[in-house]
């Protein structure tokens, strides 16, 4: 495998890694209540830390935004507002269809509508070349493999305890929620393929290839963190928490939600820059192999923690092939990039 395919590649596995454990600083706010500690980072990690580093970053930031198009700004803010509503969507799905399905569902339904999306509405010429044929195998298998990897996980808690019997028609109000979720989070990819005007602006200014996509970030996030504040008053409110969120709070929990905005924003960071360097099909591209390395890290990681076990024997097989249908995707969308290059 060529040098220009590698590099990308181990990019991206630093920025699933990234953001497979982004989360964990939420564990040592054990005070606060889910709601708490998803505001916190929600101002901190969705705006306030991504600010600082497109300032810092890029020069003359907020003339880009003033010479840009409105019409350009306003993309911008429609695909972050979409990917903000879609983790509403998705933390409405859990309760109604659990955690294993609702993953499964919404993650598969971003693969293939982030890795289509870009190339329908870009490059629609490709679609049925030889290199369109191989992308499109490579989502398939994605989509194949991460179906298989929530199989597992509820083979897995199936055998843990009995899970709690669902209405069909609470089942599938869920499953909707989870596939718009899907969708709507794919949004955030397509900021980046649309924003290469403004990307353009940035490296004129000086800005370095690694950071000229924190000036296309930049509006997605500001649109995309308001969804997620509005849905987290609304559970301080209905929970009758949201005093808790200065009473209940030790000094280092609004640190820790600014951890987790550095570990996610860094890896949207690593994935952007990847994706640059997969070719004018890398956002095509990028995309679903980021999410389909996201789900190889996290699953490595509940290896190492227990949570994996071949004690599970059942599932756990139905997990190792769902791993092999996600490395089979790699080679093959990796291979799309070697020709787009």
């Amino acid at each position: 495998m060529s040098h220009h395919v590698i590099q990308p590649l181990l990019l991206i596995l630093a920025a699933a890694i990234m953001n497979a454990s982004y989360t964990l600083p939420m564990k040592l706010n054990r005070k606060w209540q889910w709601e708490h500690s998803w505001l916190a980072f929600s101002i901190l990690g969705v705006a306030v830390v991504p600010t600082v580093i497109a300032v810092l970053t890029v020069p003359g930031l907020w003339s880009i935004y003033r010479e840009a198009s409105a019409g350009t700004l306003l993309q911008m803010a429609l695909f972050g507002a979409g990917w903000g509503i879609s983790l509403v969507f998705f933390g409405l799905s859990l309760p109604l269809v659990g955690v294993a399905i609702a993953f499964t569902i919404s993650l598969s339904t971003s693969a293939a509508s982030g890795a289509l999306l870009p190339l329908l509405g870009k490059h629609p010429d490709r679609l049925f070349t030889l290199q369109g044929v191989v992308l499109t195998g490579g989502i398939l298998m994605i989509i194949v493999g991460v179906l298989f990897c929530g199989r597992a996980g509820m083979r897995r808690d199936a055998t843990k305890s009995s899970a709690p019997t669902r209405g069909k028609g609470e089942f599938t109000r869920g499953f909707l929620f989870a596939l718009i979720s899907g969708v709507l989070g794919s949004l955030l990819n397509l900021g980046l393929a649309y924003g290469t005007g403004i990307q353009e602006a940035a490296r004129l200014r000086g800005a370095s290839a690694v950071m000229t996509s924190n000036a296309v970030w930049l509006p997605c996030v500001y649109a995309g963190f308001i969804p997620g504040v509005i849905y987290c008053f609304y559970l301080m409110k209905k929970n009758a928490t949201v005093d808790g969120i200065r009473t209940q709070a030790a000094w280092y929990y609004w640190l820790m939600a600014a951890c987790m905005g550095l570990l996610w924003y860094g890896s949207i960071l690593l994935y952007s820059l990847s994706a640059g360097e997969l070719g004018d099909l890398g956002a095509a591209i990028g995309w679903p192999l980021f999410l389909s390395s996201i789900v190889l890290v996290s699953t490595c990681i509940g290896i190492l923690t227990g949570e994996w076990s071949p004690s599970f024997r059942g599932p756990f097989r139905t997990l190792v092939i769902g791993l092999v249908f996600l490395l089979g995707a790699i080679g093959l969308l990796s291979q799309a990039g070697r020709m787009s290059t």
